[in-house]
């Protein structure tokens, strides 16, 4: 327990909290761009996220070539790996927003898109402010609400879906085939997101029991 102390935080939960930031980088960068879409450039916004999640990368791989040479882990290296890996994954969806839209070309989205949006750099904010607390992590005071929080965020965005992508399909005459897939791609790709938001709080409340 001595290597949960306030004191004392250790180098891979500094670590987790480092390449969490780059979530956060990722997510205001797209955000930056869908504010001002018609006038975005869609290849520098690809680029711009992509180059974010590239330094990520790179921080984690970092983080792990650490992990093969360190004697003591303040927690399970199976852990710290998966850890590593579903925070990679939280910022791999966000550059695959980004890159869609540069695919697709788009230069309005779907109406309400701006809720989805809200919700994921919600949830980005709220892991990151939970992984910054992994030297806490047996104090369970202060991680339960703060993984609840991100579950909460989660269940909100899916309802949200739920709720607009079927307005689209019970007034078929008023929408084109085209705007409805559009517009559930579109909604889709935020509420992944938050899915891998939860995908995080999940690993951590995993280890958290492992630990207490």
């Amino acid at each position: 327990m001595g290597l949960f102390t306030k004191n004392k935080t250790n180098y891979f939960f500094e670590q987790f909290a480092i390449v969490g930031s780059y979530s956060v980088k990722a997510i205001e960068k797209l955000q930056e761009g869908i504010i001002i879409l018609e006038n975005t450039d869609l290849l520098n916004l690809k680029n711009d996220v992509h180059e974010i999640e590239h330094t990520a990368d790179l921080i984690k791989h970092e983080t792990e070539e650490r992990l093969a040479k360190e004697f003591m882990t303040p927690i399970d290296r199976e852990d710290i790996f998966m850890l590593l890996d579903n925070i990679d994954d939280l910022t791999d969806s966000i550059d695959e927003v980004s890159y869609k839209m540069y695919l697709r070309n788009y230069k309005q989205l779907p109406h309400n898109t701006d809720l989805f949006l809200r919700q994921a750099v919600a949830g980005v904010n709220a892991v990151n402010e939970l992984l910054k607390n992994l030297n806490s992590l047996t104090n369970k005071k202060l991680m339960d609400p703060l993984i609840e929080k991100v579950r909460d965020i989660e269940e909100q965005t899916d309802h949200l879906f739920e709720e607009n992508v079927r307005a689209y399909y019970i007034d078929p005459e008023k929408y084109q085939r085209s705007e409805v897939r559009e517009a559930e791609d579109v909604y889709g790709m935020f509420e992944y997101i938050t899915d891998k938001c939860r995908d995080v709080t999940k690993t951590i409340e995993i280890i958290m029991y492992k630990n207490l």
